[in-house]
């Protein structure tokens, strides 16, 4: 029985493998326009026709096609023939999306021809200028058709095959059917006529091609021969993308057709209501793109689709980017990850302990997180904030939380520095490093770095944010880099991936540096937060029901991306949205199709067969009370209910049960595959409690007992208190729910007292608070304290 299953995993594996390398072909048109802007060397202006492109592209998209623009010279086109009556080209007229396509042409040296399953040669006056005798046209054509893909024309457009030949030099369509703008149908008298080249009719037949025409014309024909289509006139352009795509989808095998048809399903969400935010998703297995599509709209108002490469702002999952860069330097022998930072940024305060570029990349630099700092000195979020704020931020600091390289935590201050580095290094920004060294190289086109947040950006998806009234824009003022602010698109997502796989631009050692986990100065000690164990690449390895993945995901404004990667299997699943959501579960789902039953454990753990212990109420009430993280500042609470014990973050209402697998390790109940233990044991006669999930660090509680100050008592801790390193200034009050503080561009935050100096906040970044006293007993000031920033202090201010 086992090796039957294993027959049927080899053969699977096989079958699955045999037709992905031509997923990626099937779903993408090229589409062929001019440059040309008049007739000859006239003054007679002539263009790309309209209709010829929209009718077809609108197609194809609505079929789940992406379509690219090429031209002879790249850039803007010309277009005329513009019938704005017509519903479909008035759509498309005023779709910003569409039209920068036509004002952003690809070069014809910008294309991969193997992803493409389809070239459609669009028709116009411009059509019979430029293009039939460019060769890296012809040979993307032929390379198209070579590898089992349709060749296709409409209208003036058929002038695009006059010189089209295979790899023997002779006629690619060789007694094949072939029509387009018949010449007896042309207006001979005229000047325009004059300036043609050729005769499409005459030179396909020179070309040993069939040419064949309708003698009524206007009446949609449209010649199908072999997998060569093309048509007539502009009416044929509704038929001619109905026949590509027969032919396109008649290549898919039955087991490709289901695998796409499941993966279709995770998406269902959108297929009554296509044009509300969506997502861009993209599946790759053994180092081939498996699946590549889009989903809703990129802009409502237009109701402009996703495509395949519409960009979006992958938030947090742009620091692999800013990580690759530093060690893609380092193989080039620019930098050394033991420098100095101050090497290259001698700004930085002297900290009398030394940082290196390791440091900054292992979160273990010592450095206050600068998004911490930036709320507590009360910036916005509709604030415009840029690269220079955020480093003055970390330059006004003038200590460190700990000696670099001895402990770990959660900070964004090294990858700002990081970036910094990389303009030191090469005298480029980040983002021109990054376009002519990495995205350049990869023919990731349609990604950048935005370092300028009044940037117009083409082709991208707008950031919404869901409200009771509706949809609003939630539109990002942040020029920072380093951190956030790369847009990129699945197309591009999925070559940057494939580069992991067979790299182009850095070496495989550099990638497996890039996946492998970061250690302190003792390198052996790992970083291992709840998501997962830190790598380079700033991405976290973590289990999901068994089996190893690396994972990241990024929430910036309405902009929600997800990536899981699974390496023993090689599959690599991500979701890039606008649609104000975390999209994990779209992502794992699709990662789960391509799997299929490789998971050693179920979705969600079984409570019912889990081997318990029994305990009474009592026995239980031993670990009721409060805990105390003063390494995280986080507050818990445990207790006894329905003889059953409790677990609860303190100030928030939801609570966990705990179930007991000996006298003093229980184990979280949850939804889902996630392995919760929580321990207690008691050592100088206190009670400590251990948290860990998954293979996570300990994260260490102690037993306290709340303080509960009198009115009178808590009048002392409020006053005015002023940060010199954050130059701002906070005034903590009191009202009948206790003590709360504010400034200037905060909400309130309430704080809720822990110990006799020490209160805990409701905001996490400003953390905890504890307050500093004199000899006299007198208040001085208070120290934050959080996982991302320790000892800001704020003196008060007498009066």
């Amino acid at each position: 029985m086992y090796r039957s299953k294993f027959y049927l995993a080899i053969f699977m594996g096989i079958l699955f493998s045999s037709w992905i390398t031509s997923v990626y072909s099937q779903k993408k048109v090229l589409f062929v326009t001019s440059n040309q802007e008049f007739y000859g060397n006239t003054k007679i202006s002539t263009s790309n026709h309209f209709e010829e492109i929209v009718i077809p592209y609108d197609i194809f998209i609505k079929a789940g096609y992406t379509v690219d623009f090429i031209s002879p010279k790249g850039g803007a086109i010309p277009i005329g023939y513009i019938n704005s009556s017509d519903s479909i080209q008035k759509k498309h007229l005023y779709d910003a999306f569409f039209m920068d396509k036509l004002a952003h042409t690809l070069k014809p040296s910008d294309i991969k021809t193997e992803e493409y399953g389809a070239i459609f040669f669009n028709g116009g006056g411009a059509a019979m200028f430029g293009v039939a005798e460019n060769q890296t046209i012809q040979n993307i054509a032929r390379k198209i058709y070579n590898q089992n893909g349709v060749v296709s024309a409409i209208c003036h457009g058929t002038a695009g095959l006059a010189y089209l030949k295979d790899d023997a030099g002779k006629s690619l369509y060789h007694g094949k059917k072939i029509t387009g703008f018949p010449d007896k149908f042309e207006s001979k008298e005229k000047e325009y006529y004059k300036t043609f080249p050729f005769a499409i009719d005459q030179a396909i037949k020179n070309n040993g091609g069939n040419f064949v025409y309708s003698e009524k014309g206007w009446d949609s024909f449209v010649v199908v021969d072999g997998r060569f289509v093309t048509g007539q006139d502009p009416s044929s352009g509704t038929k001619m993308a109905q026949e590509i795509i027969a032919l396109m989808e008649a290549k898919i095998s039955p087991i490709q057709k289901q695998t796409t048809t499941n993966l279709d399903k995770v998406f269902s969400e959108w297929d009554n209501d296509p044009f509300k935010p969506g997502v861009a998703a993209g599946l790759l297995k053994n180092g081939q793109v498996v699946y590549l599509k889009g989903f809703g709209s990129a802009d409502v108002t237009h109701q402009s689709p996703i495509t395949t490469d519409t960009k979006f702002q992958i938030g947090a999952m742009s620091k692999q980017f800013t990580a690759f860069a530093i060690l893609l330097l380092e193989e080039q022998g620019k930098l050394s990850l033991s420098d100095d930072v101050h090497k290259y940024i001698p700004q930085l305060a002297d900290f009398e302990h030394k940082i290196t570029i390791k440091h900054l990349l292992s979160q273990s630099s010592g450095l206050p997180d600068f998004l911490a700092l930036k709320e507590i000195a009360g910036w916005r979020d509709k604030d415009v904030f840029t690269q220079k704020d955020a480093l003055d931020l970390i330059f006004q600091q003038k200590k460190l939380d700990y000696i670099p390289g001895t402990k770990f935590s959660q900070t964004s201050s090294g990858l700002i520095l990081l970036a910094e580095v990389v303009k030191q290094i090469t005298g480029q920004t980040l983002a021109a490093f990054s376009q002519e060294h990495i995205f350049q190289p990869l023919g990731m086109t349609n990604t950048l770095f935005c370092d300028d947040s009044e940037m117009m950006i083409p082709n991208v998806a707008i950031s919404y944010q869901a409200s009771k009234n509706g949809l609003k824009n939630s539109h990002s003022n942040n020029s920072i880099t380093g951190t956030t602010n790369l847009y990129t698109s699945a197309a591009d997502l999925s070559r940057w991936y494939l580069n992991f796989e067979s790299p182009k631009v850095g070496s495989k050692k550099l990638i497996e540096k890039l996946t492998s986990p970061v250690t302190l100065n003792d390198g052996t000690t790992t970083f291992n937060p709840t998501a997962g164990r830190l790598l380079y690449g700033q991405q976290h390895l973590h289990a999901r029901r068994g089996v190893p993945k690396i994972w990241a995901f990024g929430l910036e404004g309405g902009y929600a991306s997800n990536i899981f990667i699974f390496p023993r299997q090689n599959v690599t699943s991500f979701v890039l949205g606008n649609n104000n959501r975390y999209n994990g579960s779209l992502a794992m789902n699709m990662a789960i199709e391509a799997l299929g039953d490789v998971f050693p454990q179920p979705p969600s753990i079984d409570f019912s067969k889990l081997k318990t212990i029994k305990m009474t109420p009592q026995q239980l009430e031993t670990y009721s009370g409060y805990y105390w993280d003063n390494e995280r500042v986080a507050a818990r609470r445990v207790y006894v209910k329905n003889d059953t014990l409790r677990y609860q973050s303190l100030g928030s209402n939801d609570e966990s049960q705990l179930v007991p697998i000996s006298e003093n390790i229980f184990q979280m109940v949850v939804d889902g595959d996630d392995v919760i233990m929580v321990k207690f044991r008691k050592e100088a006669g206190n009670m400590k409690m251990i948290y860990t999930s998954g293979e996570s660090d300990e994260y260490v509680y102690e037993a306290y007992n709340p303080i509960n100050h009198s009115s009178t008592a808590l009048s002392e801790f409020t006053g005015t208190f002023y940060s010199d390193a954050l130059k701002t200034t906070y005034t903590l009050s009191q009202n009948e729910k206790g003590l709360f503080t504010s400034n200037k561009n905060q909400p309130v935050i309430s704080l809720t007292p822990i110990q006799a100096d020490l209160f805990l906040s409701s905001a996490r970044n400003f953390g905890g608070i504890r307050f500093v006293r004199d000899k006299q007993q007198n208040i001085t000031g208070f120290h934050i304290n959080s996982d991302r920033i320790k000892n800001l202090f704020f003196e008060k201010i007498k009066h």
